[in-house]
């Protein structure tokens, strides 16, 4: 038996699904579990939130209120996953103070309660594993954990853009930044002896993936360093589906970066 949900969660579901469904979908959904649809002429979020509470409050326990929420955070009503990690991620964040959490198969599972948002929002986003099950690497994640964990995502991306220039930094002794620090890591110069390497650049077709890894670099410092600052709240899903572009490209030249080798000559 699940017990009752605070009212303040049941409110926090309501509202989170209420940008899921539409009014057809409410009254099906509500219908599928065996909730009255008692205010079918309220707003969306109302339209939730009363069966819901009459429902918990008739039964003295909350599994039917879990049970709406499951059959709404279900992976088969989805055709994209990114919208599904989306929704499922908001509803697990107000679902760790309770004590549970959906997980990629759509099921409930206990889980120790939250007792903070950072704490929530952590283990909701899980962001020390995956996101949108692609890898990160993990040298990334320090660098942006605390703004991501507060939804910060103009500042995530420029901490990620910083990342990779301290990367380099440690990597060949420099201490310049942006194109300037490319272009001494991996100028060829006139004896083509750069400081940074990731082939021995025997032959054009090395010398072409040298030059074009270092107009990469430039690109990703160029395109990310200077986002669109202070984005209107309507931009925010604008902003995350860009942090996870970067943090994937990021990710990329952080792999090259690691078969990458000083070599010496400068």
């Amino acid at each position: 038996m699940v017990g009752n949900f605070d009212e303040t969660a049941i409110r926090s579901f309501a509202i989170i699904i209420s940008d899921i469904l539409t009014h057809r979908q409410i009254a099906d959904h509500l219908n599928i579990t065996g909730i009255d649809d008692t205010n079918p002429d309220g707003n969306k979020t109302e339209r939730i939130y009363q069966p819901l509470i009459e429902k918990q409050r008739r039964d003295r326990c909350g599994n039917n209120v879990l049970d709406f929420v499951l059959k709404v955070i279900n992976p088969k009503r989805y055709s994209d996953e990114a919208e599904f990690e989306r929704d499922r991620t908001k509803i697990n964040e107000k679902l760790a103070y309770e004590g549970y959490e959906i997980g990629k198969d759509g099921q409930a599972k206990q889980a120790s309660k939250a007792t903070t948002i950072s704490e929530a929002k952590e283990r909701s986003l899980k962001i020390k594993s995956k996101i949108g099950g692609l890898q990160i690497h993990p040298e990334i994640i320090p660098f942006c954990e605390e703004e991501w964990l507060k939804e910060n995502y103009f500042h995530s991306i420029l901490e990620i853009t910083k990342s990779v220039a301290v990367k380099l930094r440690s990597l060949s002794g420099y201490v310049s930044d942006g194109s300037e620090l490319v272009d001494e890591c991996f100028g060829l110069g006139k004896d083509k002896k750069p400081m940074l390497a990731f082939n021995y650049l025997n032959n054009p077709s090395e010398e072409s993936e040298h030059k074009g890894f270092a107009n990469f670099l430039k690109g990703f410092f160029s395109m990310y360093r200077n986002p669109k600052a202070h984005n209107p709240k309507i931009f925010e899903d604008v902003l995350l589906n860009e942090m996870t572009e970067v943090l994937v490209i990021a990710s990329i030249i952080y792999r090259k970066l690691d078969k990458t080798l000083q070599t010496g000559y400068k």
